[in-house]
Parts: structure tokens; C-alpha cells; sequence
């Protein structure tokens, strides 16, 4: 499924440049056993691959600060579009990420 979160792919969602810098990459942002789950509800934002994904300090797999202000954020937006409850969320995904 397309991402509800962002229809911009030539921008990161991280930083906000675009890929002049380097390519993106298609981040699920819950991942592991929920990542069947991002794509089937489109909770994916594209991510500068070295930079904002993967290797830099303040990347998603490198700070989980940065993971998980991510999850909040995705989280909101997904209660939102979808309808959901906090609870209904957390049926679907084991996890509330909003404090």
C-alpha cells in the first residue's frame, strides 16, 4: 500500500532535503513483526539511506530517540486517518507509542 504518511518522495522525512543528497529509501516504521502491518495500513516515510535510515547517528536503526519520536508522530497520524483508538492501535501493532 502507498504510505499515509507521506506522499512526497523526493523529500526526506527526517531532514526534509531532498534526494540531491542521496537516494531514499521506503522506511516501515514499525518494523520486525509488525512490518507486514505498515504496509498494510501505508505507515512508511521515505529516508535519506545512509544519512536519516541507517548509518547516520541520528538515523532511525542508529537513535532509538529519533525511532520512536518517528512512531509518535506515525501513530497520531494513522489514529487519525484510520479512525483508531489508542487501544485499537495497540491491538494491532502490541504497542501504544503516544505518552
Amino acid at each position: 500500500m502507498e504510505s499515509i504518511i507521506q506522499k512526497d518522495k523526493t523529500h526526506c522525512f527526517l531532514c526534509g532535503m531532498n534526494t540531491n543528497l542521496e537516494p531514499l529509501d521506503e522506511h516501515h516504521v514499525f518494523f520486525g513483526a509488525n512490518r507486514k502491518n505498515s504496509e498494510k495500513y501505508g505507515l512508511k516515510v521515505y529516508l535519506h539511506h545512509n544519512r536519516c535510515h541507517i548509518f547516520g547517528v541520528r538515523s532511525v536503526h542508529q537513535n532509538a530517540k529519533v525511532d520512536r519520536a518517528i512512531k509518535r508522530v506515525v501513530q497520531k497520524r494513522a489514529m487519525k486517518h484510520y479512525g483508531w483508538t489508542i487501544e485499537q492501535f495497540r491491538e494491532i501493532f502490541g504497542k501504544n507509542y503516544i505518552d
